[in-house]
């Protein structure tokens, strides 16, 4: 045989064996992965190490969430530092066994929120069920109250909508829901009330945490079940904790500003304005946290300004309005929540700076939340993306309270699943693929 044709015929074979072990490459495992190398990659650099990591969806996602500060970009790495944002995250819950990955597109179920009557569509009726009928002792009415700022905010209407709608499907339940109205005393002096007239339980959600502490002490030195919803209370008595994705909001956040400044420039550089939610609050620190973390990494990023507001669309229109009269060049606005997303897309509108980047590029709106007028402005090209946080949690809250009035054994802590980012058009980005912003449209809230 021809000594050319066995060369040629070994170097099809090398290919092709190249190809085949390629295809069982075994993606690094976050908890294999050497930090500390991680930690002192920067730009293109870190784009390449990622890159060859090979991970995928969940796997990829806790790798964003896992990757430590980095030293690359001084002025990310001192506002990390400043607002003291690890401190959050080392005490923040980690997803429990039960959670993880227990989530795909189109499951869950569509009802009329009974205090809005507005359509919902809850993602979790499948985490911690409770069969319908009476709880615990059938004899027994169970009082319990739903302590939770801000009816005439729509995220947090349809959450206690789901808390209501778990209440009606038990006939010896008796859900009282209380609005404190973003303010912390009322808060207080609401959980202390209920704790005089010797309520069976008490849902939570706060608007920051440390006011909550005390009186939650109180009410379990009275024997008093509480159960913190979303955001984390200032105290170790609660009963049990549900948190969500506020981690994987944050990361998702930073990758996709990371993906579209390389797809658009080829290196990851611009001017970035942010616009949060109050200071002090969960899913400010752990949200803002997480998104620093990432764009850490990064030399060529600048925040041009830091601003807080109580989650009102006019004062972030009005704050972004500001920035982009000081700044004639900001490629990206970073929003801790949907109403500050939607002012800064009014902001933009108004100003007519869509296009007003560099070489007319347009400006990133990264968003979070679900609601349905925001998905409706991703579909318009003017939020690019949102990292969805349902506010539909609250059912799954009063089961996790009721389970324990009827004398179940529950983890203190309990976690939401991961929720997939959000984009105008189904993309894989890193390795993560991303839901169209239609097929997200049924879990979203505030729809009529």
């Amino acid at each position: 045989m021809p000594k050319s044709y066995l060369c040629c015929s070994y170097s099809i074979l090398l290919t092709l064996l190249v190809l085949i072990s390629s295809l069982y490459i075994t993606p690094a495992s976050a908890k294999s992965i050497d930090w500390r190398k991680v930690s002192r990659l920067q730009g293109t650099d870190f784009i390449n190490y990622v890159n060859s990591l090979n991970m995928k969806d969940q796997q990829a996602i806790d790798f964003w969430k896992r990757i430590p500060l980095s030293r690359a970009n001084r002025q990310v790495n001192r506002l990390f530092r400043k607002e003291a944002f690890e401190i959050y995250m080392k005490k923040y819950p980690r997803p429990d066994k039960v959670s993880l990955n227990n989530f795909h597109t189109g499951i869950g179920t569509n009802i009329i929120g009974p205090i809005s009557k507005q359509t919902l569509k809850l993602p979790f009726t499948e985490l911690y069920p409770l069969a319908d009928g009476p709880i615990g002792d059938p004899n027994l009415t169970y009082n319990v109250a739903y302590t939770i700022h801000g009816l005439n905010h729509p995220w947090l209407l349809n959450n206690a909508d789901t808390a209501q709608w778990q209440a009606n499907r038990h006939a010896n339940v008796q859900l009282t829901v209380l609005d404190p109205k973003f303010d912390n005393n009322k808060q207080i002096a609401q959980i202390d009330n209920l704790i005089k007239k010797n309520i069976d339980g008490i849902l939570i959600w706060p608007m920051q945490e440390a006011p909550t502490g005390p009186p939650v002490d109180r009410a379990a030195k009275m024997g008093i079940p509480t159960v913190s919803v979303d955001r984390l209370v200032g105290s170790s008595n609660v009963k049990a904790r549900l948190t969500g994705n506020f981690p994987a909001n944050g990361a998702q956040q930073g990758l996709y500003l990371v993906h579209r400044l390389l797809k658009e420039k080829g290196k990851v550089s611009g001017n970035i304005i942010l616009i949060r939610k109050p200071l002090g609050s969960t899913a400010d620190a752990m949200r803002t946290g997480h998104f620093l973390k990432i764009i850490s990494y990064f030399p060529d990023i600048k925040i041009l300004d830091s601003q807080h507001n109580s989650s009102n669309r006019l004062d972030s229109k009005s704050q972004v309005t500001t920035a982009l009269g000081k700044y004639p060049q900001v490629d990206a606005i970073f929003c801790t929540g949907a109403e500050q997303g939607m002012g800064a897309v009014a902001a933009v509108d108004e100003a007519k700076r869509w296009n007003s980047r560099k070489e007319g590029k347009r400006i990133i709106i990264l968003s979070n939340d679900d609601l349905y007028e925001a998905l409706l402005e991703m579909k318009k090209d003017k939020i690019a993306m949102t990292a969805p946080y349902t506010p539909l949690l609250g059912a799954l809250g009063l089961r996790i309270l009721l389970k324990v009035l009827a004398g179940e054994s529950v983890p203190q802590d309990i976690t939401s699943p991961d929720l997939p980012m959000i984009t105008r058009t189904g993309e894989t980005i890193f390795g993560i693929k991303t839901v169209k912003v239609d097929d997200w449209i049924p879990y979203s809230y505030g729809r009529n």
